[in-house]
């Protein structure tokens, strides 16, 4: 099988992740191959890409470069990475005998960029030959056409190899949240929690991983509420997983989210976990609520309050969330995953 991926930078993001994990499997077994276009170049922090082909269309006439490209490389399948990436691929693809397979990588609702995107990629999206969803409620907000030829496959886990060791781990008094500093994460939502929750646990504090355009308005409100000895923005770290193992819980406040590689990566290591019950459904997923992590309501300053005291207040609970969560190294393996992405691109090509 050859595929040729298209994303439009290598940065540092979910699409980008997956793509690599997928195209670097795809790349180990025999008789097959990958390709990564990416449509732009990007200054700042990229994912490592040594040892894939990666193509960078230059400046200028996108389209019928994409489409050179492609005519070039004579892939059996486009993998194109987001819905609204549609309107390059689509007429780039246009009278060429090639599948394509299109993956949703967040919610559908809560769409960022320009409505015209919106409109176009939505209808064109409907020309290509099947569909690759992170949730079972991404596929049903399409619906009709669209869901019935499309599969919903989760994303895979870092290679372990890359975890620190966890076992018998003494747990510090801090609790943790990774991601961009973003309105779409709400840590907003988890300091004011946070403030509430200290006023009985006095001993924690909070670190907050990641940058965004939200620093300024954390920092603002981390001082209004007098946390700026108890609530800490240290930014981006490479080594992630050291920084965070051995925090007592990790907490994802997100408004909506596709499928969180952040928890997920925080069960694989084995924390206690609560999360926000945020749409298109990850989290819920991921998580069987007070089994292997807690589920609360979006937005819910006093659930999330609550429910960070309980798993703090019971030892004996927060060490069998962490255990369950651990699970999740067996069933999002990238060996697991990716088999399922091969799986349905052998379907895709055998309907042909």
């Amino acid at each position: 099988m050859k595929i040729a991926i298209v994303l439009y930078t290598l940065s540092v993001g979910g699409a980008e992740r997956v793509a690599l994990i997928w195209a670097k499997w795809l790349n180990s077994k025999d008789n097959n191959q990958a390709t990564i276009i990416t449509l732009r170049h990007k200054n700042g922090a990229t994912y490592d890409a040594s040892g894939l082909h990666v193509v960078c269309i230059k400046e200028g006439h996108l389209i019928s470069q994409l489409r050179n490209k492609i005519k070039e490389i004579n892939p059996d399948i486009v993998l194109t990475m987001d819905v609204p990436m549609c309107i390059y691929t689509i007429p780039a693809m246009i009278g060429l005998r090639i599948k394509h397979v299109i993956s949703e990588r967040n919610d559908p609702s809560h769409f960022a960029g320009k409505w015209t995107t919106k409109i176009l990629s939505r209808m064109m999206m409907r020309k290509a030959d099947g569909f690759v969803f992170q949730t079972k409620g991404a596929a049903d907000f399409y619906g009709g056409c669209i869901s019935k030829k499309g599969t919903v496959i989760h994303n895979p886990l870092s290679d372990f190899t890359s975890y620190p060791n966890t076992t018998n781990i003494q747990r510090c008094k801090n609790i943790v949240n990774v991601g961009r500093l973003h309105h779409q994460k709400n840590q907003c939502l988890l300091i004011r929690s946070f403030a509430d929750f200290i006023k009985d646990n006095p001993d924690f504090t909070l670190t907050i991983w990641g940058d965004g355009p939200e620093r300024e308005n954390l920092e603002h409100l981390i001082d209004k509420l007098h946390l700026k000895d108890k609530v800490f923005l240290p930014g981006t770290a490479q080594n992630i997983f050291g920084k965070i193992k051995d925090a007592s819980l990790f907490v994802l406040s997100s408004d909506f989210e596709g499928m969180p590689n952040a928890l997920m990566e925080a069960m694989a290591l084995g924390m206690p976990c609560i999360s926000t019950d945020c749409p298109i459904g990850g989290p819920a997923e991921l998580i069987n609520n007070k089994e292997n992590g807690v589920l609360v309501p979006v937005g819910n300053q006093e659930a999330l309050t609550m429910a960070m005291k309980e798993v703090i207040g019971d030892q004996k609970y927060a060490e069998s969330l962490g255990a369950n969560a651990k699970r999740i190294r067996e069933s999002h393996d990238s060996e697991v995953i990716c088999q399922l992405w091969f799986d349905y691109f052998n379907k895709i090509l055998a309907d042909s």
